[in-house]
């Protein structure tokens, strides 16, 4: 699926679906696999999809298999990208000294789950809460950094999912300028995170396991989006998500080649393809499924005879999109529904395609802080036996306060794009 997905980036002649039929085959054969809830939730996608499309259909509206079959393929070829990137994860070392402790570490934990999520997507939460939890159980207090930090990844991160959802459902829509509104709302997650450590509401900081964050560990995320910025300003011919898909398989290789040589790259390849890629049903299922209800809203939508969900998009029209995303969320509907539903409405009107996405981000960031379903609580949860539920309710006043932050940066994007 991957191959075939840079292939077609880089070679009209490939079939646009051959990557999008694979990755459909790859989602029944992990099928087994996928938790019984997003089973659950996948097939009402697939059947709200199909319904809109036979609704479309029967006034006029011819289907569109490519659309059905591959509408979040992008998406799914990017995170089996990044996936990659789990390949470099070093192994635990006999020996290893004692995590570091107090606020340092804390802060330390904080700044590495945003500058690892915010490139190796969730893979940087596993792989911090593994070392984390290598000696001793994974602790509520630091599961709870590590949602809220990951969480505000995807205000500006191309490299998460949810952010990738809202570039390709919004065309024409701005990366840069995007994360340009996106970068202060984390920043003042992470300033509330710190204020939180400093007055004393984050119980028993002193006592806080941290991660040790090293410039070493850094050097591959720093060098990738690096790598992907260089070339977005250099070329205009791929989105970012083809950048970054295109991209990460040529670093990991030329890492691993460095280590050890072609016997490493081989050995690598073979936990890829065996180990690592199988683990992805849960994304297969998530971005397949609502990529089909996507498509029946758009086809929906198309043949409904002008009708919209709002006569245009503005900055309180977007905050009341916010809020829906945080509303909706608590309640355990994962954001992608309201991506899936906002976005083929929003596409009759004319309105601004990067507000549109930053609202999206915005909202799937906040959104899945709060959602004990979302896929960071429940890598918490499954992994690592927290309770997810907990984790979720105990970041509903920190989401609040964001929230009110988001909504005064959309009115500054407004304001500024006039």
């Amino acid at each position: 699926m991957l191959a075939l997905a840079i292939a077609g980036a880089v070679w009209p002649a490939v079939p646009t679906l051959a990557a999008a039929a694979l990755a459909w085959v790859a989602l029944a054969l992990l099928w087994p696999g996928v938790e019984r809830w997003q089973r659950v939730q996948s097939l009402a996608f697939i059947a709200t999809g199909l319904a809109a499309m036979g609704w479309a259909a029967g006034h006029g509206a011819p289907p569109r298999v490519e659309g059905l079959l591959g509408q979040n393929q992008p998406i799914l070829s990017m995170l089996a990208s990044v996936t990659l990137l789990r390949l470099l994860n070093p192994p635990p070392r006999a020996g290893e000294p004692e995590l570091p402790q107090g606020r340092r570490a804390y802060v330390q934990s904080m700044l590495g789950v945003q500058a690892l999520g915010a490139v190796i997507n969730i893979s940087a939460v596993i792989l911090i809460a593994d070392r984390l939890a290598r000696t001793r159980r994974l602790a509520f207090d630091q599961a709870q950094l590590i949602s809220r930090a990951f969480s505000s990844v995807a205000f500006y991160s191309p490299f998460i999912g949810g952010v990738a959802l809202a570039l390709a459902s919004t065309p024409g829509s701005s990366a840069l300028v995007m994360a340009a509104f996106g970068l202060p709302l984390a920043g003042v997650a992470c300033l509330l995170l710190y204020w939180q450590a400093r007055s004393g509401r984050f119980p028993d900081v002193d006592r806080f396991r941290g991660y040790p964050v090293t410039l070493d560990g850094l050097r591959v995320p720093v060098g990738l989006g690096a790598a992907v910025l260089a070339a977005a300003a250099t070329t205009s011919r791929y989105s970012v998500l083809a950048l970054i898909t295109m991209l990460t398989p040529l670093l990991v290789a030329l890492v691993l080649l460095r280590r050890g040589g072609l016997r490493n790259l081989r050995d690598g390849l073979a936990d890829y393809v065996f180990v690592r890629a199988p683990q992805m049903g849960t994304e297969l299922a998530l971005f397949l499924s609502a990529g089909v209800m996507a498509a029946g809203l758009i086809a929906a939508s198309a043949s409904a005879g002008g009708w919209t969900l709002f006569a245009r998009l503005d900055a309180f029209h977007a905050s009341l999109l916010l809020l829906a995303f945080f509303v909706t969320s608590l309640v355990g509907i994962h954001p992608v529904v309201i991506v899936g539903v906002a976005a083929p409405l929003a596409g009759t009107i004319d309105a601004d395609p990067t507000l549109l996405a930053t609202a999206f981000a915005m909202g799937w960031g906040l959104g899945c802080a709060v959602n004990p379903m979302s896929g960071i609580n429940m890598v918490l949860s499954s992994r690592y036996g927290v309770d997810n539920w907990r984790v979720a309710r105990g970041n509903v006043a920190f989401s609040a306060a964001l929230y009110c932050v988001a909504v005064g940066l959309l009115y500054l994007f407004q304001y500024t794009r006039l």
